[in-house]
């Protein structure tokens, strides 16, 4: 469903400024509102994976609902969860260097704080 108006787009808006009230003292994110998804909050983490698990957590998003996926042959994973708020989906997503050691795709993930 594509946004017709800036009105479509106030529950996500809003959705944001009532993360940034409750969990003011947590990391800050890019959050991304689009006209394309107007009922979705995209709040992005770059290098440092300890945000992305900080906004889980407080999210209360269980760590078994969290994908993992890499770039093949690159530096790049990256860790992705969502949850509903308000009737707003909240995707986290973030973005971290692979591990050296080959990493099997079943096992849980892992993030270094």
């Amino acid at each position: 469903m594509r946004a017709r108006s800036m009105h479509s787009l106030v529950a996500a808006v809003a959705a944001l400024a009532s993360l940034v009230e409750r969990f003011p003292d947590l990391p800050a994110a890019d959050a991304t509102v689009s006209t394309i998804f107007p009922d979705r909050l995209s709040l992005s983490f770059h290098g440092d994976l300890g945000k992305f698990e900080a906004w889980r957590a407080a999210l209360d998003i269980s760590p078994a609902l969290v994908s993992r996926e890499e770039e093949i042959g690159g530096p790049l994973m990256w860790l992705k969860a969502e949850t509903v708020l308000d009737g707003v989906t909240v995707r986290l997503t973030g973005y971290g260097p692979q591990r050296a050691e080959a990493v099997d795709p079943a096992a849980p993930w892992e993030v270094a704080t």
